[in-house]
């Protein structure tokens, strides 16, 4: 137990670093000092020198022109980082403020604009390094040859890396690269949830199962699987989930069942290995990409932003990422060791549970919008088209009688109600009947 919490906690603090923005650019800028203390070393040792001799275009052995070069770029370098910093601030804010601020975790951890400034970090570092060295080094040259060349060429990468960091960032802030990226990420992952093989219409054990209680509130983000299959083999553990990921938890709720009587080296092993954290990132967990589509849905059709185009794109993507889950509902998603004995146990994927977020939030602003309100009906439509058991016919007929209930009674021309109407009966009848 003493041991589980540090444990935890670096697991926790790792995820939070490598996706943090300051990660990349400070890896990056490390790299590029060392290398630019391994080329004064060579400078110091001639080699350098020797070097450059081979491409004399690239000597600058006056002192006093090595230094007013690498000091002008050195001033342009510091402000095309201020100003780098300042745009990525600016779109972090726009996103928040245009959108959901849910969508900055998935931002925020772009490598694009993180490599951006880590490589005009590092050259600002080089530079600062070189500079020191001029007509200062204990031996060798006046001027490091080497080292100077690499702050010129580091400068020229910098120039470049701003341009392609100008497009990218006009890129990443249009609110349908925005919405595309959301989804390609989604269905990436469910279309890997889909093939993985994991998941099964029944898992039955029969041994006894213990529960075990939520030791922290928080979020179920993820569990590190490797770990935990590893180490839980001797014991012959079996873990089954009460609680869906993405779920809050509070302090004791019931939350795991494991197939052994608890003991502190087992609740040590699941504290250090199922994270509960407060980010939504989609690459962890598929839901969060149902939940971030439907806010930006809201958003867009919310009289500050007033946007239904923006909604009816983001339905769009809704309609086939549903499609796509329709074929895991109700599976259980089981981890098996290479002996095919089960080590961890998900429940049912709650395809209920998650169309009816994303219809319902999207229903309640909408239903002055004929456009927006027909578009839902093609999404139970399509649904019900790929429904071939008639799973969840209930579920999309009261879905259809929500829709007219509140459509009708909110929408003024009798010309739009008459249009909807004829769009409910046509579902009725080709699909949902």
């Amino acid at each position: 137990m003493i041991i589980a919490k540090p444990i935890y906690a670096f697991k926790k603090a790792y995820m939070q670093i490598t996706n943090s923005i300051a990660f990349y650019p400070v890896m990056i800028a490390l790299g590029l000092l060392s290398l630019s203390w391994f080329a004064t070393y060579l400078d110091k040792t001639s080699v350098g020198g020797s070097l450059i001799e081979k491409v004399p275009f690239l000597k600058i052995d006056n002192a006093n022109t090595a230094r007013s070069l690498l000091s002008s770029l050195l001033t342009g370098l510091i402000t095309l980082v201020t100003f780098t910093f300042a745009m990525v601030m600016i779109v972090l804010s726009q996103v928040t403020t245009s959108f959901s601020p849910r969508l900055l975790p998935d931002l925020v951890s772009k490598r694009g604009s993180q490599v951006v400034l880590g490589t005009i970090i590092g050259a600002i570092s080089c530079n600062i390094v070189v500079l020191s060295n001029i007509q200062t080094l204990p031996s060798g040259p006046e001027v490091p040859l080497l080292s100077v060349v690499l702050c010129m060429l580091l400068g020229f990468a910098s120039l470049i890396s701003f341009i392609y960091f100008i497009h990218k960032i006009s890129n990443e802030i249009q609110i349908g690269n925005i919405i595309n990226n959301i989804y390609r990420n989604t269905r990436d992952v469910l279309d890997r949830e889909l093939n993985s093989g994991s998941y099964h219409e029944k898992w039955e054990e029969e041994e006894e199962f213990y529960t075990v209680k939520a030791w922290d509130s928080g979020y179920f983000d993820t569990v590190t699987t490797d770990d935990i299959m590893r180490r839980s083999k001797k014991m012959g553990l079996k873990v089954r989930f009460l609680k869906d990921q993405g779920m809050y938890l509070l302090k004791g709720d019931p939350f795991i069942e494991i197939n052994r009587p608890m003991n502190d080296k087992i609740l040590e092993l699941l504290k250090e290995n199922v994270i509960l954290r407060h980010q939504e990132k989609v690459v962890d967990n598929f839901i969060y990409g149902f939940k971030h589509l439907t806010e930006i849905a809201v958003k867009a059709l919310s009289p500050g932003v007033n946007d239904p185009g923006t909604a009816i794109q983001a339905i769009d993507y809704l309609m086939d990422l549903l499609c796509r889950l329709q074929e895991l509902s109700g599976r259980l998603k089981v981890v098996q060791r290479k002996d095919g004995t089960a080590c961890l146990i998900y429940g049912p994927i709650p395809f209920e549970k998650i169309f009816y977020m994303c219809t319902a939030s999207i229903r309640a602003y909408s239903t002055k919008d004929v456009a927006v309100q027909t578009r839902l009906i093609d999404l139970l439509s399509k649904i019900s088209e790929r429904d071939e058991q008639d799973k969840h016919k209930q579920l999309l007929e009261k879905e259809l009688n929500s829709i007219e209930e509140a459509s009708l009674k909110d929408m003024k021309a009798k010309e739009d109600k008459e249009y909807l109407e004829t769009i409910l009966q046509n579902a009725r009848r080709e699909h949902i009947s």
